[in-house]
């Protein structure tokens, strides 16, 4: 009977470690395209002088960063 219940207790285990892969990946993949996306926000405004636009892709790399880290993060410690 110990047997089944750590069997059972596996299968329940194997699927939110499953699930939990896909939103590390999930995360990294958002945090990637933001990083992309400011950069090249950031050339955009940096070209056209806009001090503005450059501000809040600096935010938008950040923030990428921050995702693809604590992605990173996440993924080390479980």
């Amino acid at each position: 009977m110990t047997g089944t219940a750590i069997l059972a207790a596996a299968s329940y285990t194997k699927a939110i470690t499953s699930l939990k892969g896909v939103l590390i990946s999930i995360g990294s993949a958002i945090g990637a395209v933001m990083l992309v996306y400011g950069g090249i926000k950031f050339a955009m405004a940096f070209r056209q002088m806009d001090q503005q636009g450059e501000h809040q892709a600096v935010y938008s790399v950040v923030a990428g960063g921050v995702l693809i880290g604590l992605s990173a993060l996440v993924n080390a410690l479980t």
